[in-house]
This record gives C-alpha cells, structure tokens and sequence, in this order.
C-alpha cells in the first residue's frame, strides 16, 4: 500500500494506484517472512503491474485486470530469485568467518554489508526492469489481437478485492470462514444469474 500511496502521489492516479495495489496487499497477506521462509516479493509484481498499467494508459478494473493477473506469479519467480541471491551471500559470510578465525587485518563487518546492499539493489533492479518490459510486451501483444481487456463496466475494484480475499480467507482454515465463502459465493453467483436471466424482467432500483 505504501507503494501505491508513494506511486499516486508522483504520478497524480492516487485512487488506480491504491486500488491495484490492495489488491496484491489481500491475495498475499497470509503469507509472511516468518523464520527463514521467503514469502512471496509483491513489490516487484505490484510495481510491475503499474508500470504497464501506467505505460499503456489503463484507468479501469477491466482493463488493468489482466496485467494484475499476469504480474501475480512474479511474486513467486522473485522469491526464488532471493533464496538463489541468499546462497551468492554465503560466501561473504564464509569469508568473514575466515578473517575473523584467521585475526586477519582485513576483517571488515561494513565492507560485507555494503557488498551486499550494493547487490541486493543490482539484482532487484534489473529484476524489476525485466518484470516490467515482459508485461508490457505480453501486454501489447494481447492488445493487437484484443485480448487485454474484459467488456467495459463488467467488473469493479471491489471484484477484484474480494477474489483477491479468497487466499487469505482460505489460510484460516476455520470451519465458519469456509462457511461464510461459500454462503458469499452462492450470493453473488445468485445475484449474477438473476441479473443475466430475468424472465419476470423485475426492474431493480
């Protein structure tokens, strides 16, 4: 979310920015860096998102839908891009152990961790920059044969919220959480055929 407020604010789209952003926000919030897992990275397929969205003029659900989709495994290929990135690291940390065992004069705790920072930004950046060029080249191709968007006005920022809220809805593995989505799902799947197939042709307010 901080991502898309700080996107917004330089861009001026605070609402498109902040609306694709949550949804990432949901669909990844089960999962968390706890011990030594990697979750998911959704700041790169977040800013990826919104580059192409940004770079090809999209403004509404239906048409930012698919590149948000698209982005969506990124998470996953960057997360494991970091655990690779963390074996790279190992050595450096050989290495100190390796001065600090032998009492060499070269041991330099600051010079480990600038080597790393200055690695970490590299690889994230021309992970990013590769990210972004992909989706919006996949993108355009899809839009030469008119596959980047769904019908106009058949989907809204809070479709997208609410399937983005399944993941994490999913994770709890209560009974009533399961309940209560597939009461919910029941509802809207009512809703949508009543709307697609009135015989009574009920006018609703």
């Amino acid at each position: 979310m901080v991502q898309g407020l700080v996107w917004g604010l330089i861009f001026g789209d605070l609402h498109l920015a902040l609306s694709v952003s949550a949804v990432f926000e949901l669909f990844w919030l089960d999962l968390i860096p706890a011990g030594t897992f990697i979750p998911p990275n959704t700041a790169i397929s977040n800013l990826a998102a919104l580059s192409t969205i940004y770079f090809l003029g999209l403004t509404s659900p239906d048409q930012a839908v698919v590149p948000i989709i698209l982005a969506m495994p990124l998470s996953w290929v960057v997360a494991r891009l970091e655990h690779v990135q963390r074996y790279w690291q190992n050595s450096s940390y050989n290495a100190l152990l390796r001065d600090v065992k032998s009492a060499s004069k070269k041991y330099s705790p600051a010079r480990f961790v600038r080597k790393s920072i200055i690695q970490s930004v590299a690889l994230y950046f021309v992970i990013f920059e590769a990210c972004a060029i992909g989706l919006i080249v996949i993108m355009s191709l899809l839009r030469l044969h008119g596959f980047h968007v769904l019908p106009q006005h058949q989907l809204g920022w809070g479709h997208l919220w609410m399937a983005a809220s399944f993941g994490p809805l999913l994770s709890l593995r209560l009974t009533k959480a399961y309940t209560f989505l597939i009461i919910a799902v029941c509802g809207i799947a009512a809703a949508g055929f009543f709307e697609l197939w009135n015989p009574l042709e009920i006018t609703i307010p």
